[in-house]
């Protein structure tokens, strides 16, 4: 299994930039075109266009291995594998202007939908995170690690909203409230990958967010994993990325912010 994942891997470190230039250049472009897929939910012609680059390159390289895509929706294979992309996670950001976006390619095993390989490029950040079960996690070839602080108070949190925020608002900002009040502070991205990789590294002690999709979670939710930090749902249940909700820390803060969602999770609609 090791060189099936190393295989997979290195192809795609290597693939991957090709897509990150791509959105560039299509970035620099006035006339964008964006399709609105539900209320505050974008798509553009660059994400449609990313995620075909991505697609074709599995299946000319990888033809027996399953795909579960943002755009595309799912593919099945027979290989035990299963590529799950996000071709633009940061879509709102990239209309916008902002360099806040990423590629996300993750690879899990079919059955368990287990994370086992993940790839995060973010273009214009000049940067890209990897990791393979087992081997740690990587920003380019330095290798990465969650940040050692215990407390709440010295803490710094980050967090998302889902895109039907407003039928838990009161919620959200519940959450918000709370954390904030007991931390150094919460900071927005737009860009859940971008939160998970950033807290890998130690610049965040902590993430949640509820309505998450799998390709939101795969690549950098083992990135996470592989940088020695904790993962769970909001509600405390073991990691998957097929559950819409995900608390990510550094392991010490973990407890703390589970009691703040304690009795609250399961008013929230996903």
């Amino acid at each position: 299994m090791h060189s099936e994942l190393l295989d997979r891997s290195y192809h795609f470190l290597n693939f991957l930039p090709n897509v990150a230039d791509f959105l560039v250049e299509k970035h620099k472009e006035s006339n964008l075109k964006v399709d609105e897929k539900s209320l505050y939910n974008l798509v553009t012609e660059a994400d449609l266009k990313a995620e075909s680059m991505i697609l074709e390159e599995i299946q000319k390289n990888f033809p027996l291995d399953g795909i579960l895509a943002e755009e595309r929706g799912a593919i099945d294979g027979s290989s035990g594998y299963t590529w799950v992309i996000d071709p633009l996670d940061g879509t709102t950001n990239y209309t916008h202007g902002l360099p806040l976006y990423g590629v996300s390619v993750g690879v899990v095993e079919t059955e368990t939908m287990a994370p086992v390989i993940g790839m995060v490029f973010f273009p214009e950040l000049n940067t890209y995170y990897h990791a393979i079960k087992g081997e740690g996690a990587f920003r380019e070839k330095k290798q990465i690690q969650v940040s050692q602080t215990k407390s709440m108070k010295d803490s710094l949190f980050v967090t998302g909203f889902p895109y039907d925020r407003n039928l838990s608002l009161d919620t959200l900002m519940q959450y918000y409230k709370s954390i904030l009040q007991k931390s150094r502070g919460i900071r927005r991205t737009g860009a859940a990958t971008l939160d998970l990789c950033w807290l890998a590294e130690g610049k965040f002690e902590g993430y949640y967010e509820l309505g998450l999709k799998p390709w939101d979670m795969a690549a950098a939710g083992l990135i996470v994993m592989e940088a020695k930090g904790k993962l769970t749902s909001m509600d405390g249940n073991d990691f998957s990325i097929m559950i819409p909700s995900l608390l990510a820390s550094n392991g010490y803060v973990h407890e703390y912010l589970l009691a703040e969602f304690e009795g609250q999770i399961n008013r929230v609609v996903y």
